[in-house]
């Protein structure tokens, strides 16, 4: 629990750098033993930084300590506050801790290099998810005389009315990601249903999928934001309902909307194209150019879904955000878009990221008129050009900032003349450009899954990359489906 005590006038001057830049080089330090050895360049380096930053800290508070509790970061008692160009690094050493079962961070101004060496090394290979990690470690720093770092157990946190241990509830959190995203686009198809059929909805199913979904992008980001590059042509309108609750929220958390009102903004984006129900199945299989009295018609599928979510009135309070998301999606942040407004006010902040989710999301993978869709990188650029005029410029940078230079799903070429693609992005924003890259080879007609490598590894001899990327390729020219390789 958080200590009683109030923070003094000195501890409430430490500034939001100091605690944030304490947290990113720890966890540098930290992801670094997973590359390199004890001994390497790199961990000197990496060491020396980190330890400035402890010093700094005791020089201004005369203690460092960080603790967390439920989903957030204390600093002497004072929340960690995570900004957007943070969050992705900042939840990546949240859940690395949890992990490992680790609550509290200690140091005291006696702590050295070395002993910050012997620290994280045995901080980064305890067995995951054993509860007695924090007694072992200290027990092997007594054994060291170490006694400048202590480490404390992770509390329990609340889900709903029940009690869990931090990351014990997710045996395998890749499979409940996998089993919960095609759940919701089961529910997606039933609630298509339930609107031509006039059937009344799971609402309590619904809100538990989404909690569920909000839950997991908490955990593990990158699996649903893996899961959501699964193009079916097929299912195209279940699979893009999903992808922009799953965009939609990621985007929320990272601008700071409360747990439970992500869950609202995930099931207004997954209804937010709800309105295409009323519209005839052929005119949205139509591959051809649409007549001006069909495009009329597919126009106004954002004041059907409004009028639709008005007459299911299960939705209680809830029903007044979807509503936002559904009429608003198209109508542009200079509000150019459709269906035409009568009125000048200001986009709601749901519809504004829905408008964003479901923008990529339209580009990003093949339907009846796109067979062969954008790249991302492409996108990107396009989303970049018309930030302020189609779409919110601070929730452009965010999303940014969330996918990366090069997204989960990119198909690059490496300087080594390997082709992959990208798995995971980097936490850390001055690597953006250097994600993990599963390798590709080409044998008997097929492409086959290679290793998994790491862009940020360095030639220990010449301290250079050992990959980086040279450019992009489209996977369409070498009939590589990505989702394949994905899951």
């Amino acid at each position: 629990m958080i200590a009683e005590k109030q923070p003094s006038s000195k501890e409430g001057y430490i500034p939001d750098l100091l605690r944030t830049e304490f947290i990113l080089g720890f966890y540098r330090l930290f992801k670094g033993t997973t590359l390199y050895n004890r001994n390497n360049a790199i961990i000197d380096r990496l060491t020396q930084e980190c330890l400035q930053t402890i010093q700094n800290a005791l020089r201004s508070e005369g203690r460092l300590s960080l603790k967390i509790i439920e989903d957030g970061l204390y600093f002497n008692n004072i929340a960690v506050q995570i900004k957007a160009d943070r969050y992705s690094i900042l939840r990546a050493f949240l859940q690395e801790m949890k992990n490992r079962w680790i609550g509290e961070l200690e140091f005291t101004e006696s702590v050295g290099g070395e002993d910050l060496k012997d620290f994280v090394y045995l901080l980064s290979t305890v067995e995951v998810n054993n509860e007695g990690n924090y007694l072992y470690i200290m027990k092997q720093l007594g054994s060291r005389g170490i006694d400048s770092i202590h480490v404390g157990k992770l509390e329990f946190y609340k889900r709903g009315q029940e009690a869990y241990a931090v990351s014990a509830d997710f045996k395998d959190p890749k499979q409940f990601s996998k089993e919960t995203y095609f759940n919701t686009i089961q529910l997606a198809k039933e609630m298509v249903d339930s609107v031509k059929n006039q059937k009344v909805l799971n609402v309590r199913k619904a809100k538990r999928l989404m909690q569920n979904t909000v839950d997991i992008l908490m955990q593990d980001e990158s699996t649903l934001l893996g899961l959501a590059h699964i193009k079916n042509y097929d299912e195209y309108t279940f699979n893009h309902s999903v992808n922009v609750a799953i965009y939609s929220i990621a985007i929320g958390q990272r601008i700071g909307i409360p747990k439970h009102h992500l869950t609202h903004l995930g099931l207004a984006a997954l209804f937010h194209d709800i309105g295409k129900a009323r519209i005839p199945r052929e005119l949205l299989a139509k591959v051809g150019k649409l007549s001006p009295e069909e495009m009329a018609l597919l126009r106004a599928h954002p004041l059907f879904g409004a009028e639709t979510v008005m007459r299911m009135k299960e939705w209680g309070e809830l029903a007044s955000r979807m509503i936002e998301a559904a009429f608003e999606h198209h109508l542009k942040y200079d509000l150019s878009g459709y269906p035409k407004a009568s009125w000048k006010r200001k986009l709601t902040l749901f519809g504004k990221i829905v408008a964003i989710a479901d923008f990529y999301d339209t580009l990003v993978r093949p339907r009846l008129r796109n067979r062969f869709p954008y790249t991302s990188e492409k996108i990107i650029g396009i989303m970049l050009k018309r930030s302020g005029k189609d779409l919110d410029p601070a929730l452009v940078k965010v999303f940014v900032t969330m996918i990366g230079v090069f997204p989960l799903g990119t198909l690059v070429l490496l300087n080594t003349n390997e082709i992959g693609i990208v798995i995971q992005t980097p936490e850390d924003s001055e690597q953006i450009d250097r994600p993990m890259v599963k390798l590709l080879y080409y044998r008997d007609g097929e492409y086959l899954v290679g290793e998994t490598v790491d862009l940020r590894e360095v030639d220990e001899v010449t301290l250079d990359y050992k990959r980086s990327i040279v450019k992009t390729l489209d996977p369409n020219q070498y009939h590589i489906n990505v989702a394949e390789f994905l899951l």
